[in-house]
């Protein structure tokens, strides 16, 4: 069976994920792959679909990025002036449409996508898969996070007062990760009570308070809008440029490490014994942003921040201005990422 997860919302498709994964008893590693389509070919994917389960009844393969990647293909970079490509046009994973009808019925292929992705192959697999969007509510109507807020305690089994989850929405943004997380601490801090708003106001930070980790964040999520508005209210209010590239360089080293383990096959919960992060759903957050993340583009981010630092230190730009372009190449989409050379006067940006 195919499965198709998608949209803005990568808390919640994390969790479909995990609750798939449960119901088809493959909780595990041994019968688990997964697979970044910039890395992937068609032919890789398909092969571990056609393995047969090793000491069980199911196996699930996960392709990340197949739907934003129909562009490109597997380990083949995309000019930056190339074509858009034509509506209804499938790309190189159209294979899997192809393949649909010869797949094993103990394989099930779950192909995991962001916000934006090539409709084209997205309806040709409407009618062969089950489809599913998740979509974030938007920074800029306070209600409809309220709504997500109100959502996600019903699936906690949470009784939250309207006007505590209007305050958590206020309080935290439409960052779907740190809600979650905080109703977590709500419901640990109140168990089987209904949470009122002095609660919230007692528990729930105000994320306007983490304007740097919150930068962090989108510069690692590829959200360039949000990130260039997050620098320039920050600059707004005479942030230190060098805090914030630390901080930005920061995540990306804290990413590095997790890449690297996760490639030598170590576990989650090591990871965030490694990294110091007790929280369970920053571990996933940090995690779900690895995944977009391979080891040679993690290397390119370090020596672009490298770079960039280098470049400020010797008067090339000003510190607003080298922050700004840094920010803004980073956040960029893959597509429109130049490689940088790495700098001799500069410590090695992957000796993390």
């Amino acid at each position: 069976m195919i499965y198709v997860f998608y949209g803005s919302d990568a808390f919640s498709r994390t969790e479909a994920l995990r609750t798939l994964k449960g119901d088809l008893g493959a909780e595990g590693d041994t019968n688990v792959t997964a697979f970044d389509a910039r890395e992937a070919t068609p032919q890789e994917v398909l092969a571990a679909c056609d393995t047969v389960p090793f000491l069980g009844e199911r196996r699930v393969v996960i392709l990340e990025g197949a739907l934003r990647k129909a562009r490109g293909g597997g380990r083949r970079p995309r000019s930056r002036s190339a074509e858009p490509e034509a509506e209804g046009e499938l790309g190189p994973w159209g294979v899997v449409v192809e393949y649909a009808g010869r797949m094993p019925e103990q394989t099930a292929l779950v192909l995991v996508d962001g916000e934006s992705v090539n409709t084209g192959l997205l309806n040709a697999l409407k009618p062969l898969a089950i489809v599913e969007s998740f979509h974030a509510p938007s920074e800029r109507k306070p209600k409809e996070i309220a709504a997500w807020v109100q959502t996600r305690a019903n699936a906690m089994g949470l009784d939250i007062d309207g006007r505590a989850a209007a305050l958590i929405a206020d309080r935290v943004g439409n960052d779907t990760w740190m809600i979650a997380s905080e109703l977590n601490k709500l419901a640990t801090y109140k168990p089987g009570e209904k949470i009122q708003e002095a609660d919230v106001r007692a528990l729930v930070a105000d994320v306007r308070d983490q304007e740097g980790y919150l930068l962090a964040d989108a510069v690692a999520d590829g959200k360039e809008a949000l990130a260039t508005r997050l620098l320039h209210n920050m600059l707004a209010k005479e942030a230190v440029p060098a805090v914030l590239i630390l901080t930005i360089e920061n995540r990306f080293r804290r990413i590095a490490v997790a890449r690297e383990m996760v490639d030598t096959g170590v576990t989650g919960s090591s990871i965030g014994t490694r990294l110091g992060t007790s929280n369970p759903y920053a571990l996933e957050r940090l995690l779900d942003q690895v995944s977009r993340y391979p080891m040679e583009r993690v290397r390119w981010a370090l020596d672009r921040i490298a770079q960039a630092d280098f470049d400020v230190k010797q008067g090339l730009y000003e510190y607003e201005m080298g922050l700004e372009l840094l920010v803004q190449e980073l956040a960029a989409p893959d597509a429109e990422r130049r490689p940088t050379q790495r700098l001799s006067a500069t410590p090695a940006a992957s000796s993390w």
